[in-house]
């Protein structure tokens, strides 16, 4: 079906079929498009268009069709006039306004030349008005790519497995206030607590002397985003000088909630920019506010409610929209990659805990001991124990009942071992429990205190083995204390040997 070209008379829509399908085919790069949608929403006038066009479809410049196919997307240009020629050079394109001195003519030797220099040519042929509405575009698309361009770096890291919340906290605020993306001199993330809202992490300076001497420091431009997000350290206490300051600092949830602009941020989750006269007096004094700030609300977990507050509190700039924009992209995306972490630590806490009876499994004793090995010096009792005539419950009660014993015995473990002392199901009804910092002549009385409890509690009792010794020896103490089990079965069952 052929386009629609407004006052084009019935002639020249029949002159152009024969050139329909070297339109339709014609692509117009993204990036023009993009200026063009933007050159839209700018310009108060529109554009009557003359099309001179070549006879020969074949001897028509792909810029010429790509033209047309532009006239046609959007309503500020009107064809009124297509004529053919027999003579390549006499092909061009005339865009004529009312509201514009000149006539803006695209001719033969622009239309022929390669995408960007054709778009050169005709923004250097515009008038000034026209000229500089276009280049202002092109330079707040090119801002917007390489906030895009840093955001799949920042991204990438951020969303790394191996990346703890903590961190990824840390880099998103980086993107926030640094001159590669947001640019706010000041990044504040609060965090719900008990009710309220508490101070979580800062980024920025503590006040304008140290503004001044951060600044100073940028001899060149801000390019390596990789040098920022490379600060971070694991486990430090402070992000910032400001954060020393002003970290636990609590604002009572209903100063904030009673607000009729943050209570609009949080419902329509959305990023708004709101004067400091509109915040409650004390919130202005305990974060040292002035003109405006930025909100951006984030859900973490549970409902649980954050939020990022940013300002330009010491080069005393407007907040604008493109730094709203930006720092609503970052919020959203900290939000998503926040319960991404949560789901996976559970997704990893999950995989570790056995499923039955809810103390670690397999595997989360592997990890432990891979992680305690290396403290030396530190006195250890590993116990390997089994339950007595186990299969003989399972045989003649059932399975059901044999898992209730172990989901009970597991349960009078946990409730008679100290908060350090960390307990496994190896396999089956097989357990392992590694006791730190007791006594060697302790270990039995603790493990009698159980086995009577369970004794008393299911008429079943267990036999252990235990080796005593220090932490890097861990691998060898369990073959030990294996060992010691074996024989513990061997001398009647319902028995302790430790070693």
């Amino acid at each position: 079906m052929g386009a629609d070209y407004g006052d084009v008379n019935r002639m020249n829509i029949k002159l152009l079929e024969k050139y329909q399908s070297k339109i339709n085919s014609a692509y117009v790069n993204p990036g023009i498009t993009l200026l063009l949608e933007n050159f839209t929403k700018e310009v108060l006038f529109d554009f009557e268009v003359t099309v001179k066009i070549h006879s020969d479809p074949l001897q028509v410049p792909d810029n010429l069709y790509k033209l047309i196919k532009i006239f046609n997307s959007f309503s500020i240009f009107t064809i009124k006039n297509i004529e053919e020629t027999n003579l390549l050079e006499e092909q061009k394109v005339e865009l004529k306004s009312f509201q514009m001195e000149n006539i803006i003519e695209i001719n033969y030797e622009t239309l022929k030349k390669e995408e960007s220099m054709a778009l050169y040519e005709t923004i250097k042929n515009a008038s000034s008005l026209v000229g500089s509405m276009l280049t202002d575009i092109l330079l707040n698309s090119s801002k917007i790519a390489n906030v895009f361009r840093a955001s799949r770096i920042i991204l990438e890291k951020g969303y790394k497995p191996g990346t703890s919340i903590d961190e990824m906290i840390y880099i998103t605020m980086t993107a926030i206030t640094g001159g590669f993306a947001g640019g706010f001199n000041r990044a504040i993330l609060f965090v719900e607590d008990s009710g309220d809202f508490k101070v979580h992490r800062v980024i920025g300076p503590e006040n304008e002397m140290e503004a001044h001497k951060t600044y100073e420091k940028f001899e060149t431009l801000e390019t390596n985003i990789d040098s920022y997000l490379s600060q971070y350290e694991f486990g430090m206490s402070y992000f910032s000088n400001l954060e020393k300051r002003i970290k636990g600092i609590i604002i009572k949830k209903e100063l904030l909630i009673d607000n009729d602009l943050f209570k609009y941020a949080v419902e329509s989750h959305s990023t708004i920019k709101l004067p400091v006269s509109r915040l409650e007096e004390k919130i202005v004094n305990l974060l040292d506010l002035r003109g405006e700030i930025a909100i951006s609300p984030i859900e973490i977990e549970d409902e649980k409610l954050a939020f990022y507050l940013c300002d330009n509190r010491y080069n005393g700039k407007p907040i604008t929209d493109d730094q709203i924009e930006i720092l609503d992209y970052y919020a959203k995306e900290s939000g998503v990659m926040w319960q991404n972490k949560i789901y996976q630590s559970l997704l990893k806490k999950d995989a570790q805990i056995d499923s039955l009876t809810e103390i670690g499994n397999r595997r989360s004793y592997e990890n432990y001991i891979s992680s305690i090995k290396y403290l030396k010096n530190q006195k250890i009792a590993l116990v390997v124990l089994d339950l007595d005539n186990f299969k003989k419950v399972n045989d003649t009660y059932g399975h059901e009942e044999g898992d209730s014993l172990l989901k009970k015995f597991a349960q009078l473990c946990v409730d008679n071992l100290r908060k350090k002392d960390n307990i496994f199901r190896y396999g089956g009804d097989e357990f392992v429990i590694i006791l730190g910092g007791v006594k060697k002549e302790e270990v039995y009385s603790i493990l009698e205190r159980i086995n009577s409890k369970l004794k008393q509690e299911t008429n079943v009792t267990f036999s252990a083995g235990v080796a005593y010794g220090e932490s890097h020896e861990i691998d060898s103490l369990f073959n030990i204390a294996d060992e010691n089990l074996y024989i513990a079965k061997g001398q009647g069952k319902n028995n302790i040997i430790i070693t």
